[in-house]
């Protein structure tokens, strides 16, 4: 159960050529529509886009299974193309065994020439046939694709968002493969092939603990498939006795020989009998016990994530129409639903239209991209921050006539100056999408004095779409989560009535299990509050 108020809710309160289909898929994953730049962002100069990453963002998602879908359609036309090549040449063929053949041959000068003006040009013909390329137009889509597929980080860093959804929902890894996802059944489940991604990303991150349990489930899943389904994973690259290697080598590096061995003799097979010695050899000469899987106590984002966040004071707290904040409140007030005094957190419901919301997401559809988060201090080159997997992009206040709107909004939710407040940053997050616990105002005092407007007072975040299931807002110190809904706008105070920072207001984004989450920031400045909310010194 979440910390939020139910007062609100009551009813008192309201076809195409491959070269033009390459043309169009790289548009649609790489193209930024100049028209939108008056709508729209800041260049990508500013933003500092690092590497295109299709598992940050669900957005990316849509434009790769476009992508898939092109290169389902080039395979099929190759298919075409050779089964149009082996009708002929078997039409060919059984022409030529009906008329050349030896019973067909009658000894007479006749037949003897028809053999030799066969030898001689319709075998030439045939080789002819046999040599000319097939399918160049769709291998040439393929290969021009290919820079364009998800990268290995890329599909690294998915696997460890599945494992991550795992981790802080405590899924049981049985029901996840098969699509029960926090007591939830989905209609999508893991392969052979899937659970082995997984598998193998945590192992090469040694993050044994963790991958033997996938490589257990992949070799089950394995056994179970059809004889069909097991050469198709094959062919695709799938090799089940490596798996099984594997599997037994990280219980090896976890000193844990006799379930090695205890796997070896269960599926005896020739390919295991070297292994099986060295397990034996160590079991011999080593004396390390087993290294025992760690088993901490629940967490708080553990617990709050799955709606679970302890009970927490509320009797001061209220939910009302706000009509005190600025004059224009008086026409139009905005749903309060207050979570915090100290310090102070609001909820805002119903002030953002679900049409804006629509075109704000899509302004942002063509740029959003993975920026970077953090700076390599050795090259001085941005770099991708694992604690953040979400793709953004950024919006001046006079972007477009939405973001104008809000602007004016936001000044009389808040009742602050705007003027010199911070763009707009609009994220969408996408596999076991999340962001690490994290405080909002600036903690050192170096990157303060490069800003010329002072520290963030205030975060105003938008929802601009309903998340299903995840990707709730947590405050792990105030016991405090927030499901996302669109047309709610969230607000909190990062800084006391000193000017120090409030250290209760770290907060985190839940892993995404279901859904989009679209979401707007805004960061309001303090050196231009003086008038506004005056420091208590």
């Amino acid at each position: 159960m979440t910390n939020r108020l139910p007062c609100l809710n009551s009813p008192s309160l309201v076809s195409s050529t491959p070269e033009t289909m390459l043309t169009r898929s790289l548009l649609r994953l790489w193209f930024f529509v100049v028209v939108f730049r008056d709508g729209g962002s800041q260049n990508l100069e500013e933003s500092e886009v690092v590497e295109q990453l299709y598992s940050t963002s669900v957005v990316a998602m849509e434009d790769l299974l476009e992508f898939n879908a092109d290169l389902l359609f080039q395979l099929d036309s190759y298919i075409d193309i050779l089964e149009a090549r082996i009708n002929l040449i078997r039409r060919i063929a059984n022409y030529m065994m009906k008329h050349y053949s030896r019973d067909s041959m009658q000894g007479n000068l006749l037949s003897h020439f028809r053999l030799l003006r066969h030898m001689q040009t319709d075998w030439a013909h045939v080789l002819e046939l046999m040599e000319q390329p097939l399918g160049k137009s769709q291998l040439l889509f393929l290969k021009e694709s290919r820079p364009h597929y998800p990268s290995a980080s890329d599909l690294e860093e998915g696997s460890f968002g599945i494992q991550r959804i795992q981790q802080i929902y405590r899924l049981q890894l049985k029901d996840m493969v098969s699509g029960v996802l926090d007591g939830v059944q989905h209609g999508t489940s893991f392969s052979t092939l899937e659970s082995f991604t997984v598998a193998r990303a945590l192992y090469r991150r040694y993050r044994y603990h963790e991958a033997l349990p996938w490589l257990e489930q992949t070799l089950s899943l394995y056994e179970q498939t059809s004889e069909e389904a097991g050469e198709s994973y094959q062919l695709l690259g799938f090799d089940v006795s490596q798996t099984h290697k594997l599997y037994i080598e990280g219980l090896m590096k976890l000193n844990r020989y006799e379930d090695a061995l205890e796997a070896i003799d269960r599926d005896p097979k020739p390919y295991l009998r070297r292994l099986r010695d060295r397990v034996e050899m160590l079991m011999t000469s080593s004396n390390d016990l087993p290294l025992e899987k760690p088993n901490p106590q629940l967490t708080t984002l553990q617990l709050c994530c799955r709606g679970g966040c302890p009970y927490r004071g509320m009797h001061r707290l209220t939910c009302s129409y706000n009509t005190t904040v600025t004059p224009f409140l008086r026409l139009a007030p905005f749903k309060t639903e207050i979570l915090s005094h100290s310090p102070y957190m609001v909820l805002y419901h119903d002030v953002i239209t679900p049409l804006e919301s629509e075109t704000l997401r899509n302004l942002s559809r063509p740029h959003m991209k993975r920026r970077a988060m953090t700076y390599n201090k050795q090259t001085l080159r941005p770099t991708i921050d694992p604690k953040r997997t979400s793709n953004s992009v950024w919006f001046k206040s006079n972007s477009n006539a939405v973001i104008e709107r809000l602007e004016r909004r936001a000044g009389h939710m808040t009742n602050f100056e705007m003027e010199y407040s911070e763009v707009y940053q609009m994220l969408n997050y996408g596999i076991g999408g999340h962001y690490y616990p994290h405080v909002d105002h600036f903690e050192s005092p170096e990157a303060l004095k490069q800003r010329k407007i002072g520290d963030r007072i205030a975060t105003i975040l938008f929802y601009l779409s309903d998340v299903p299931q995840g990707g709730a807002t947590l405050f792990p110190f105030l016991n405090i989560s927030v499901q996302p809904r669109q047309g709610d706008a969230l607000l909190w105070y990062n800084l006391d009535d000193r000017g120090r920072g409030e250290m209760d207001t770290v907060h985190t984004s839940c892993p995404i299990i279901r859904g989009s989450k679209w979401a707007l920031v805004k960061w309001i400045d303090e050196l231009s509050q003086p008038f506004r909310r005056p420091c208590n010194r």
